[in-house]
Formats: C-alpha cells, structure tokens, sequence
C-alpha cells in the first residue's frame, strides 16, 4: 500500500472480496488533514456482499483524494498519509506524471450508476425492483437490508411439483415415479426451514462431552419411574450457552437484529406416526433440572397424544434436538424460523480413554452448534459452545456429590 518514499504512503483500495473489481467508497472515518494511528479505521467501504472498514496501513495526517460515495477500482489510490500536509503537498507535486495516470473510479455495472454493486446483487437474490428502495443519493446495500427489514416478504414456494409444471428432465421420466406431493404437515416444515436457510450464514462447531454422571442421573431417574432422557441436560446446557452468548437468542432480518426477551427453549419431539414438533420450555435457565425433566415430559406427552397447542410451540429462542436412538455420533440441524441457534447431539457412546495409564471407557455425547455466521464469528461460538460443555460437566461434578447444581 506504499510507493517508494519513505515519508508519504500511497494509500490504495485492497481486494477485500476475491469476486469484486470494485468497491463503492461510503465515507471516511478521518476527515482531511487529520491524524490516524495505523491499524486503526480509515474509511468505511462497500463491497458486492457486505460493508466494512478499511483500517490504516500506516500512521500520520491524511490527505483523501476520492470522496465519498465513489466506486473504486482494487487497487486505485484513494488518499495518502504522512507526516504532515506540506510533506503530502510536496510529494504529490513530484509525482505529478505518475498521479495523471491513476484511473478515475468507474462502475462495471451498466446502467446501474445509482446502486452499489452490493445493493445490486441483494435486490436481485430477494427478487426487488431498484425503484422501490428509498435512499438518499446512490442506493447502498443498507438501503436494501432495511427495506428488507421492514417489509419482510413471505416465503413463496413453488406451487406445481417438478412433475406436474415441466421441469423434470426428460431423461429421468421414464426412471423414476410420481409419488405425490408432500403431507402437509411435512410440507409446512419445509417451507419454514427453506425461508429461514434463505435469511441465514450457517455454520457449525462440534464438542465432546463427558456424560459419566448425566448417565448416572438419567439411570435414577428412570429406576423411580420418571421418564428422562437427555433433553433435560441439552436444556441446561443450551441456556448456560445462550448466557455466555446472548446472540444465541437473536436473529437477522436483513441487517436489522432482533433478541428475544426470554430464554425460551424448544426442544424436538416425534409424534407416533413420525410428525416432528418442538414444543417451547419457558424460561428454561431459571428451572432446575428436576423441574426441566417434568416439564420436558408433560410437553412430549402432549405431542405424543396430539393435546399441545400452538401456544405451547410458538417463541422459542433457539432449538435444541437429540438424535439418541440410533448409532449416530452427531448430527447437523436447521435452524427454524426466526431463530439463528441450533444444538443438536448425537447418542451417548463409550470412548475408550487413556486415564492414569489405565484403558476407561466414559460415557460420552457430540454437541453441535449450527449458527449465524452473520451474528457471529467462530472463536464466539466456540465460547458459547464451552459455555454448555461446562455447564453438562458442572452438573455431572455437583450430581457426584449429591446435589443436583
């Protein structure tokens, strides 16, 4: 980012996204003739899928020479820094041959000159006019988020089914069969999580846990004759990660972010005929395990019976689901509407582990936390995730010694 003097630095536009040639310039952060440390913000840019700052490569006063809201070429010079504003002056006349050549900003997107690349592209991905976004000058892509935003679209799914509208390929008419359309029930749950996919950035990390005394609790619970199994600790454990991580319990719609007030956890349960549910345990931190248990039990047993109501099923702040009848280690989830968080968990197994020299074998469950990346990063995720990993083994420490944490 600097030319060949040891004083003046040459400020120029760096590749912040591999697919874009251009970025649009939103406003400085220093104003001319101002002072900056290096590393720290030096204007905020816009490229084709997100806004973000530019940080400073060097330290001294600036001189900008594109302004505000101009589409910049990678790569273009867009100001300089140097000791002084005479030091800049008397460089920028010495080169002034090589200051003729530096390309004017321009825009590859024809007849698109009041958009920004990145507005252009997520009005196209939500299927909107251009006309119909409200904006100050160039349309930016916070213009489109907040239309977004505040005029959210419902979900519209295709209304024909491949082999009814066209669309499935010849080659494969004579090789397959028509089946029918999706139950509705099936059909709902498809749409939602298709809306929600649409709106996320998931990712995913993955921990093991040590289940010694979560085995030994679930085993005592069931030779009192209370139904246990491991949702009760799923709970427990997603609330202690929400805690350490409130962006758990939020959303995005567009760049907007919303949080739920209450840490209302769902939970997934199966009807006899195979329909998936996820009736809503309220205020799940502040319940004890023994009270998360029975709560756990009276809501599966409404979804068992068909008795729950779509009250008992509606705000929840994120979702937690056990796959725990089957050989599975783990098990990637989607996260439902209007939630960003999911943990999910595979069956609890034996590892076999290497414990004062001695082969053990320890019981042991998967977490995995599908999030979104747009709310947050890894290494917070990651912390989220310790955060419920602690929590499990935390129990499992108090349960030992008879109480219940």
């Amino acid at each position: 980012m600097s030319d060949s003097t040891n004083t003046v630095m040459a400020v120029t536009m760096p590749q912040v996204n591999v697919n874009d040639e251009e970025v649009t310039l939103l406003g400085w952060h220093v104003q001319d003739g101002g002072r900056i440390e290096k590393d720290q913000p030096l204007c905020e840019i816009e490229t084709s899928k997100s806004t973000g700052d530019v940080p400073s490569p060097g330290s001294g006063i600036v001189h900008a020479v594109v302004e505000a809201g101009q589409v910049v070429a990678v790569g273009q010079v867009i100001g300089y820094i140097g000791p002084s504003k005479a030091a800049i002056e008397q460089h920028l006349a010495s080169h002034a041959p090589a200051r003729a050549a530096i390309p004017a900003a321009t825009s590859s997107i024809a007849g698109l000159r009041d958009a920004t690349a990145g507005a252009v592209e997520l009005a196209r991905a939500h299927g909107l006019d251009l006309a119909v976004i409200p904006a100050q000058g160039r349309i930016r892509r916070s213009d489109v988020e907040r239309f977004i935003a505040e005029h959210p679209q419902p979900f519209k799914p295709a209304t024909k089914t491949p082999a009814t509208d066209g669309s499935l390929p010849a080659a494969l008419r004579s090789i397959v069969r028509d089946e029918g359309d999706l139950a509705d029930h099936r059909w709902s749950i498809a749409q939602h999580l298709s809306a929600t996919q649409h709106r996320l950035a998931t990712a995913h990390v993955v921990m093991d846990v040590a289940m010694d005394r979560g085995v030994a609790w679930m085993d005592a619970q069931r030779q009192a004759g209370r139904m246990a199994g491991p949702i009760p600790l799923l709970l427990r454990a997603a609330a202690a990660a929400a805690t350490a991580c409130p962006a758990l319990i939020s959303f995005r719609m567009g760049r907007r972010v919303y949080r739920y007030l209450s840490l209302d956890i769902a939970f997934t349960a199966r009807t006899p005929d195979g329909r998936l549910f996820t009736p809503v345990v309220r205020n799940a931190a502040d319940r004890s395990i023994e009270e998360l248990a029975a709560e756990c039990a009276r809501l599966s047993m409404g979804v068992f019976r068909g008795q729950l109501g779509p009250e008992e099923m509606a705000g929840g702040a994120l979702t937690v689901s056990v796959l725990s009848e089957h050989p599975v280690r783990f098990h990637v989830g989607l996260q439902n509407a209007w939630q960003s968080a999911l943990i999910t968990a595979g069956a609890i197994r034996d590892e076999i582990l290497l414990i004062d020299g001695k082969l053990s074998a320890r019981p042991t469950i998967t977490l995995t936390l599908s999030y979104d990346h747009g709310l947050m990063d890894g290494y917070e995720a990651a912390t989220a995730l310790a955060a419920a990993k602690s929590a499990l083994e935390r129990f499992v420490a108090a349960s030992a010694e008879g109480g219940m944490g």
